[in-house]
């Protein structure tokens, strides 16, 4: 199966327990490999992971292994701290 980035945006995401995590903001795009390595999220604030980040408005980044599925929302297996990328351009 395959999806268009762009139909991802703004998806909601949760984890596969049911706990909101956030929204998916953006893709990373792993060049050499010719594939997604990991999803932007955005409202992580307001999520789950809202501990991870010091500002409410900052964005993190998932690694695209721990997506379970992609449709309505965006599915995750259970997060823990070490699952998360902080970028500190976002």
């Amino acid at each position: 199966m395959s999806i268009k980035i762009s139909e991802m945006l703004g998806k909601k995401i949760y984890t596969t327990k049911g706990l909101y995590v956030g929204e998916v903001y953006d893709a990373m795009i792993n060049l050499e490999k010719a594939s997604v390595g990991g999803i932007v999220v955005s409202d992580v604030g307001r999520g789950c992971m809202g501990d991870t980040v010091s500002e409410p408005t900052r964005k993190i980044i998932l690694p695209y292994g721990v997506v379970s599925s992609i449709g309505n929302i965006v599915l995750v297996k259970p997060l823990g701290a070490k699952s998360v990328a902080r970028n500190p351009l976002m």
